[in-house]
């Protein structure tokens, strides 16, 4: 005698293509026209007056009414994941078995006196049976339990539900019996049109069923992958608006995750109609369920980058700077969170106690902020650098007179220099709480202040008109401040009559600076040359006086 599997012997692929009609019209449920006696399962017969009750609404076109007649059955052994639609599934199987058998007199079933007779009676049994099913032999059942605890509450047991579906194949031939709505829709009568050997069973599943599971993927894959391109197109026109090109393989990455939860979606709502056994039903939802979650964490985390790729975007066209260390932080930050929250997620999927799991890392958490005091210091850090602003992307500093570069990139644990001589030196940004930072890339004006040397020869009229010249060079040149310079004899050197030149150019960067002074220093020889200025270097002069002998 084989052990009994729970499973639906007639499956078609005409029930995969008609997904979109079951959905909408499960949604439209008619008026509850039907009056039901009070929730009662204190007896067999207050239980079996409810679900038929109940049941036949359902039969009558309220959709509802199901909801109530599937709380007369044992669901314990029922996977979270599975228990609505296997209890739906069985108290419709179980009607239609009833259906078939007979006309049930309520009356003839024990009630609360029965009950109160026989107080160690835990299990009644309405039919029991030994049928004959693909030449093989099953002992099947209806029967009701009492798992009440205090009080008596009879449920349909766990044997009726364990064998109600190899039951209701074998008695659907039999007439209707007289007196009994009869339970039909579009679903059960294109599954009774189907062939005989769709009802077999070939490694676990029905053939039917390994039909109907081939056909899902085929539809799903299809739907997802026109979709996936439908996006794609929607994807690339949004970022060329903004300006923003992307190739093929970064807009696959963009995709992939909406793919996922596209399939897993169809997924979970095909698999429903196909009436596996709960298990592998259950196996099926919660796979499911994980890889729709895993992919609306990879969803999000895509589209954190496809964000931030618009606010760098707006950022290059600013001319704040200040965006340029917000955009890489809010990156880092938003996927930070993603990362955490995921992980919640698909541990939650995965039916773990994430509960206690965050109750022990809030336990641990005061350890690790101990041993992780320095990270912590360098995520204020950020906050300090995001907040006051010292510096911007781009700028010259000077940090505590060690270290002196260009400001490359800020994240959230450190910020890197890019030093002159082009090494990428990485400082904590705890240590720029309290470091003395000098931004070079902050000033209005730069700098120029040198010595010019003339030779001491030259006439002091020379001298004035060079320095003359100079001046009207300065205010000549396009980017110079004009309202404060000096151009002065300064001093007395060992070898020349030394000029102060005292200028500031108006530059955004180093490089312009060199160039602008490039600029002025060569008006500066042009200068000299049309005035026969002679510029001075290091020389010494030997007099030599004759002595009284010679």
């Amino acid at each position: 005698m084989k052990k009994i599997k729970f499973f639906n012997a007639q499956n078609t692929i005409a029930t995969i293509f008609s997904i979109l009609f079951i959905l909408s019209s499960s949604l439209r449920a008619a008026p509850n026209s039907e009056t039901y006696p009070p929730q009662d399962f204190s007896s067999p017969r207050s239980t079996f007056n409810y679900f038929l009750k109940t049941m036949k609404g359902y039969k009558l076109g309220n959709k509802n009414a199901i909801h109530l007649a599937r709380q007369t059955l044992n669901l314990d052994a029922i996977p979270n994941e599975a228990k609505n639609l296997v209890s739906e599934q069985n108290a419709i199987k179980l009607i239609n078995t009833l259906d078939h058998l007979e006309y049930v007199d309520v009356s003839k079933i024990p009630g609360q006196q029965w009950v109160k007779d026989n107080p160690t009676e835990k299990i009644w049994i309405f039919k029991s049976e030994e049928i004959e099913w693909n030449e093989d032999s099953y002992p099947v059942e209806i029967s009701l339990e009492d798992i009440g605890e205090k009080a008596p509450r009879w449920l349909f047991s766990k044997k009726t539900l364990e064998t109600i579906s190899i039951y209701e194949r074998a008695v659907k031939a039999n007439d209707i019996a007289k007196g009994v709505t009869a339970y039909n829709n579009w679903k059960e009568t294109i599954k009774n049109k189907m062939p005989e050997w769709t009802s077999h069973q070939t490694f676990i599943l029905m053939n039917g069923q390994w039909l109907g599971l081939f056909a899902l993927i085929l539809l799903a894959y299809i739907i997802e992958r026109l979709i996936r391109l439908y996006l794609a197109k929607i994807i690339v026109l949004f970022l060329a608006r903004s300006g923003i090109q992307i190739s093929n393989e970064v807009n696959r990455k963009f995709t992939l995750p909406l793919g996922i939860i596209l399939f897993t979606a169809m997924w979970s709502v095909g698999v429903q109609l196909l009436e596996l056994d709960y298990q592998i039903l259950s196996w099926f939802l919660r796979g499911a369920k994980v890889a729709f979650t895993f992919g609306c964490v990879l969803a999000f985390y895509q589209l954190v980058d496809l964000l931030c790729l618009y606010l760098e975007r707006k950022a290059q066209i600013s001319e704040n700077k200040f965006d340029d260390i917000l955009v890489p932080l809010i990156r880092k930050s938003l996927k930070t969170f993603v990362v955490a929250v995921g992980i919640i997620a698909v541990g939650d999927a995965l039916a773990l106690d994430m509960k206690g799991l965050l109750a022990g890392m809030g336990i641990a958490g005061l350890g690790v902020s101990l041993a992780a005091k320095d990270t912590i210091s360098n995520l204020f850090g950020s906050l300090t650098v995001l907040l006051d602003r010292p510096f911007r992307i781009g700028d010259w500093v000077n940090i505590d007179n060690t270290v002196e570069g260009t400001v490359e990139e800020v994240g959230l644990r450190s910020c890197r220099i890019r030093t002159f001589y082009n090494s990428l030196i990485t400082i904590p940004n705890g240590v720029l709480t309290n470091a003395h930072i000098d931004n070079y890339g902050m000033r209005t004006y730069r700098r120029y202040n040198t010595n010019l040397g003339i030779q001491y020869d030259t006439p002091v009229e020379k001298v004035e008109a060079f320095c003359e010249g100079i001046r009207e060079i300065i205010r000549k040149h396009p980017h110079t401040r004009k309202d404060y310079f000096h151009v002065y004899l300064n001093g007395l050197g060992a070898s020349s009559l030394n000029i102060l030149l005292y200028v500031f150019f108006l530059t955004p960067d180093w490089a312009d600076e060199l160039k602008e002074r490039h600029r002025l220093i060569m008006d500066i020889l042009r200068l000299g040359k049309e005035m026969g200025v002679q510029f001075a270097f290091p020389t010494q002069t030997l007099h030599m006086i004759p002595s009284e002998n010679s």
